[in-house]
């Protein structure tokens, strides 16, 4: 390691701006020096290397696993609006090992703003989700009860590590082929923070998705919240109305799938009324 410099630039920050550098050459996963040697390589206090390396942490550069030390993090999980993959295929797509953790799967009561019926019977899943073994996302699922029975869909199942629900829904003649998503970024919830590892007043991802059949059966309605260190969004966006897009959506029941009722294409902005900062 080169020697700090007397700027009157706190150590701690350039010890961060040289780990950056070092970060830049290693491929993701790679361990990195521990704190103890830093603090030697560089001739400071642990406490000093300790913040550097946090803020690595806070930008998700690194990673820290008890026991095991500190590692390069992976690239942020890249999502491209138009190809509808579920969440494990998205990862194993980019070469990656998608897992899960089972935290609830249980009924649960209607709600308003449930895309079912009042009457319809529903089961919660909600899961923690890993990419590489690093927990990147919940995702709280609400299921009909009926296709839940109908396909299968029990404890058990959902406990299997590399369970796929899209695939589960496949595998039972149950193709998801449309789906309306809506992103906001919001601050993270305390147990939320404490589920993805997060600091105080960490940013998140909020997506709320419905999933279709062909017919228009709602097939699940997730909320999921992505460590937003881990998650990119890429849109394709035209200056004119798809027809063809909007005819398809139409078939499926869905016509707010890719446009709004004022035909609006693309993202939009806001709200800025009184309820924009709910999750």
């Amino acid at each position: 390691m080169a020697k700090l410099l007397e700027t009157g630039e706190p150590y701690y920050r350039q010890i961060a701006e040289r780990l950056r550098d070092m970060v830049e050459e290693l491929p993701s996963g790679e361990r990195l020096p521990s704190e103890p040697a830093l603090a030697k390589s560089f001739k400071v206090s642990r406490f000093t290397v300790a913040k550097a390396v946090e803020q690595l942490v806070n930008d998700g550069l690194i990673y820290r696993r008890q026991g095991s030390g500190t590692f390069v993090a992976e690239a942020p999980l890249r999502r491209q609006p138009g190809y509808l993959l579920s969440f494990t295929e998205a990862v194993q797509a980019a070469g990656h090992a998608a897992t899960h953790k089972v935290l609830e799967f249980r009924p649960i009561e209607w709600m308003p703003g449930f895309p079912y019926d009042k009457d319809e019977p529903l089961l919660l899943l909600d899961r923690l989700r890993f990419v590489d073994g690093v927990a990147v996302a919940r995702h709280h699922s609400i299921i009909s009860a009926r296709i839940a029975e109908r396909i299968g869909l029990t404890q058990a199942v959902v406990g299997s590590e590399n369970f796929s629900l899209y695939s589960h829904f496949e595998d039972h003649d149950l193709k998801v082929t449309s789906a309306n998503e809506r992103l906001i970024a919001r601050l993270a919830s305390q147990e939320e923070a404490s589920l993805l590892g997060l600091s105080k007043n960490s940013v998140v991802v909020s997506v709320n998705r419905r999933s279709f059949a062909a017919d228009g059966t709602t097939l699940d309605a997730v909320d999921a919240t992505y460590d937003a260190r881990h998650y990119s969004y890429e849109a394709r966006l035209t200056r004119e109305p798809d027809q063809g897009n909007q005819k398809t959506n139409k078939e499926y029941g869905n016509e707010n799938h890719k446009h709004d009722s004022d035909g609006h294409n693309g993202p939009r902005l806001g709200p800025w009324g009184s309820d924009s900062g709910r999750g």
